[in-house]
This record gives structure tokens, C-alpha cells and sequence, in this order.
């Protein structure tokens, strides 16, 4: 392997390792990939959000172009002339609960409070685990602005995905004396109740063995990293006041301790099932009514996304 590639593979490295996205040459964007658990070998949807320098504003609406280079493996034992995947579309995708136009121009940059999302490429499909680079080409102002933003593929994945049984988890309830309100939606506790009681009155074991299909939200709307836990709780809310008589619609707050650092167990069984896994939220999962997972969405889902789920699963022949 040459001197570059090696360099390369340093520097996917370090960017895999911290939390704030990669600086394009000019400047101008800043790329943050959004995907959780990418894994060769398995086709899913891949996010990329794009932001100003410094972060005060997002770029929004429209699509840009998605291509995908492979850096190597941090080994020295990859080709030299190391693989890449052709340039993909990526539309828009918003966070829940925006209402906003969809034939806005753009791609543009705008102010948080004016939109919020990342651009989504579908079926993209990984063919080897390793330290990969997104190089993303968007058209802003009538100027190609590039980025870039490098992040690891696994060889594999313990977070339950589509056509895996999903786990029986047995979560407390609302109204559950022994649990404090707060490990089950960290919104409540003192005198503020849990705030979606519909997502709280089953657990995932009785509604699968019911054969109900099932929306499970894993998120913690007060402690979330990415602050899109709040909006994708609301909208699975949402949909439970829709479609609450053909399926069921449950959350799983992530934190029974957060201050102490501790996991609910019911979340671990979705999103950390090992103590290697990196436990990202949130995500959200459908499942059918025998019990299989269908779909999956991690970090960011849309409305439209989640809607689309839902009535999938419903008119798939088992709501």
C-alpha cells in the first residue's frame, strides 16, 4: 500500500473516532456522516448531514451527489488502487415535525429554525468492511461546493436488523410503582407525568405475542446526542392516535440512570446488545405480526418515512 493511502486510512481513523464532521477544502460545508450501523454487505439507506463551517446553519432541500471511496483497513494489506462506489443521488431528508414546503429550492443553507434534516442516498451496499470516505458535491448558488467525510463499515453488527426476530423485550410501564417514571420517558419525573402514555402501556413481548405488528421508538427525548430523539418520539405519538387500533406503538427510553451512566436494559436489547456496540439513538424499528423485523431507522426518519412503515406493514396482509 503507498505512503497515501496509509495517511488516508490515519486520517478516517481519527475522524471515525470523534464526534465532529469533516471540513471540506473550500470551506464552505462541513459533512457529518448520520449513520449508525453501517455494515458491508447489507444494502440500507446511508445519511449524510452538511452544515456551514461553523455549524450555524444547514444545508437544506433539494439533492446532492453522494460518492464513496474506500480508504483502506488500517492493516497495509488493501490494494493500491483501492475501490470506490459510483456517484448516488441523496435527497433531503427533514427531521419529524417540520412543516415545510416540498418543492423548496435548494440545495441552500439555512438557519436551523427554517429546516433541519440530511441527505439520504438509498440501498447503498458496502463490499468490504473497512475505513471508507463519503465525497459529496452539492450545487449551491450556482457553485459546486464539495465535502468530505470519512467513516468505518463493519464486518458485521449485533443491532437487530430487517428480517432478524426482533427481541421480546419486557419493559415497565407507565404507572409501574417500582420504576421511576423518569427510566421510562426521561421527560417525566416530580410532578410532570409521562407525557405519551399510549407508548408506554404494553411491552414489545405482549404486543408481538398478541400478533400486533409494532412501531418501537428507542430514544431519550431530554438526553439524546443528536437532539432528534424529541421530534421522532412526537411523530411516533402521532401515529399512534391514527393507526393505535390496528398496531402497536411503544417506547423505549434509553437511559434508566443517565446521570449515573446507566443503560435501560430494555434499550440495551435493541441498541447495544454487546459491550462493543456503540449504542447511538435514536432508532426505530417496525415490526410485522409474526414478530420479524421489516424496516429500520436509525437517527433520522421523516414523517413521510415512518408513515410509509406503517402502512407497509398494515397492508402487507398481517395488520
Amino acid at each position: 500500500m503507498s505512503g497515501v493511502v496509509v495517511v488516508l486510512i490515519v486520517l478516517a481513523l481519527t475522524a471515525a473516532g470523534c464526534s465532529s464532521p469533516n471540513r471540506g477544502a473550500a470551506e464552505s460545508l462541513v459533512a457529518a456522516v448520520a449513520s449508525y450501523d453501517v455494515v458491508a454487505h447489507r444494502p440500507a439507506r446511508f445519511i449524510v448531514g452538511l452544515y456551514s463551517p461553523d455549524q450555524s446553519q444547514t444545508l437544506a432541500f433539494g439533492a446532492v451527489t453522494f460518492s464513496l471511496n474506500y480508504l483502506g483497513d488500517g492493516e497495509q494489506t488493501d490494494p493500491f488502487d483501492p475501490p470506490a462506489i459510483s456517484p448516488v443521488e441523496a435527497v433531503f431528508l427533514p427531521i419529524p415535525g417540520q412543516e415545510l414546503d416540498p418543492n423548496a429550492a435548494g440545495p441552500t443553507l439555512v438557519a436551523g429554525s427554517v429546516a433541519t434534516g440530511v441527505y439520504a442516498a438509498p440501498d447503498v451496499e458496502f463490499d468490504r468492511p473497512g475505513f471508507w470516505e463519503v465525497v459529496v458535491a452539492a450545487e449551491v448558488d450556482g457553485r459546486t461546493e464539495t465535502t468530505t467525510g470519512a467513516f468505518e463499515v463493519l464486518d458485521s453488527s449485533d443491532i437487530p436488523t430487517v428480517g432478524d426476530s426482533a427481541p421480546r423485550t419486557r419493559q415497565p410501564l407507565a404507572g409501574d410503582p417500582t420504576v421511576d417514571p423518569k427510566s421510562i420517558d426521561s421527560r417525566a419525573g416530580g410532578d410532570t407525568p409521562i407525557p405519551d402514555p399510549e407508548l408506554h402501556d404494553i411491552t414489545v413481548a405482549d404486543a408481538i405475542a398478541a400478533g400486533r405488528p409494532v412501531m418501537v421508538v428507542v430514544s431519550t427525548p431530554t438526553f439524546c446526542v443528536s437532539r432528534f430523539c424529541g421530534p421522532i418520539t412526537d411523530s411516533v405519538h402521532q401515529l399512534t392516535l391514527e393507526y393505535g387500533d390496528r398496531m402497536e406503538f411503544i417506547h423505549l427510553e434509553v437511559w434508566q440512570d443517565f446521570a449515573g451512566n446507566e443503560l435501560n436494559p430494555a434499550a440495551v436489547e435493541w441498541i447495544a446488545p454487546t459491550p462493543e456496540t456503540d449504542g447511538g439513538e435514536p432508532w426505530v424499528f417496525v415490526i410485522d405480526a409474526d414478530g420479524t423485523i421489516v424496516e429500520r431507522f436509525d437517527n433520522v426518519a421523516s414523517d413521510v418515512e415512518l408513515l410509509t412503515a406503517v402502512e407497509s406493514v398494515l397492508n402487507s396482509g398481517d395488520g
